[in-house]
């Protein structure tokens, strides 16, 4: 069972770890210019702790696990960032932590979760369909006009729309 915690700004060196431990997985179908949102470097650090809510996870072991990032557009919960370190996908801590942030969100009166996912990045589609997610756009103007345009600064090109309801 995973400790779950609000992460600080010296946190974020480990969560950009978190991220860059899988970056090499997305290359071979990711386009060039949405690597930089996998090889994250400082000034991500800085930009996205400002904008997002970054969490990690702790196993029992006091070692940091894990990441998941949420941010609330009316209704909607999105779900950004949720890496774990490469050496502990599969162990349940994902769960774990969409556990955590469906939770949250159901405290906080929002109606569902979202999250893009790219169709190649097999290991997470499988993980989010498994959870109850479902594909709800793949179209890249119809995910760009989803709820009054909010994924637009998110959009990475090709990925497709997940929806999880609450309630």
């Amino acid at each position: 069972m995973l400790e779950i915690k609000k992460a600080d700004r010296k946190d974020m060196k480990t969560i950009a770890d978190f991220i860059r431990s899988s970056a090499s997985w997305y290359e071979p179908f990711l386009a060039e210019k949405d690597l930089k949102e996998h090889y994250v470097d400082e000034s991500w650090m800085e930009k996205n702790y400002k904008k997002r809510d970054f969490y990690l996870g702790v196993n029992n072991e006091g070692k940091e696990v894990g990441t998941i990032s949420m941010q609330y557009f009316e209704d909607y919960t999105y779900l950004g960032y949720i890496y774990l370190d490469s050496s502990e996908v599969g162990k349940g801590h994902g769960k774990e932590l969409i556990d955590f942030a469906k939770l949250k969100s159901s405290k906080n009166g929002q109606k569902s979760m979202v999250l893009i996912a790219h169709p190649e990045a097999k290991w997470a589609t499988k993980a989010y369909e498994k959870y109850g997610f479902k594909k709800k756009a793949t179209n890249k103007d119809e995910i760009l006009k989803f709820n009054n345009g909010f994924l637009g600064p998110y959009y990475e090109e090709g990925f497709h729309l997940y929806e999880y309801t609450l309630g």
